[in-house]
């Protein structure tokens, strides 16, 4: 790495967006079908690994976010990332180790928004 360069996020070719507004505050695990991509407005393809996470809690209560799937809704919360009520998490998971395809999310509330954006690779 050059000094004074600072390479571009890898956020993805793939731009998608879910909105969780489902009653309950159960783990809920994710992939990429489950999301809508915001340019073509299409179902995302199967498959397809997390580049970028971004998480928006509008809510009142602490949501939680898994960069895996919930083995059991009822998971426990513990050392698991937080985000808490209004406001917002990023991560630029396309850098970690292992490749990340399924996540769960857990809403503090039942009636809690959570909006999740997310870059994809294809791959």
């Amino acid at each position: 790495m050059a000094l004074g360069v600072t390479y571009p996020l890898k956020a993805g070719s793939i731009r998608a967006c879910l909105h969780i507004s489902t009653e309950t505050t159960d783990w809920q695990s994710l992939t990429s079908s489950d999301f809508q991509d915001s340019v073509s407005g299409s179902t995302v393809a199967a498959g397809l690994r997390f580049a970028f996470i971004g998480v928006v809690n509008t809510g009142t209560a602490t949501a939680y976010l898994k960069l895996r799937a919930a083995a059991a809704v009822d998971d426990p919360t513990t050392n698991e990332l937080p985000i808490s009520a209004s406001s917002a998490y990023e991560d630029d998971v396309a850098t970690l180790r292992d490749a990340v395809t399924t996540i769960a999310i857990k809403k503090g509330t039942t009636t809690d928004d959570v909006v999740i954006i997310a870059g994809f690779d294809k791959e």
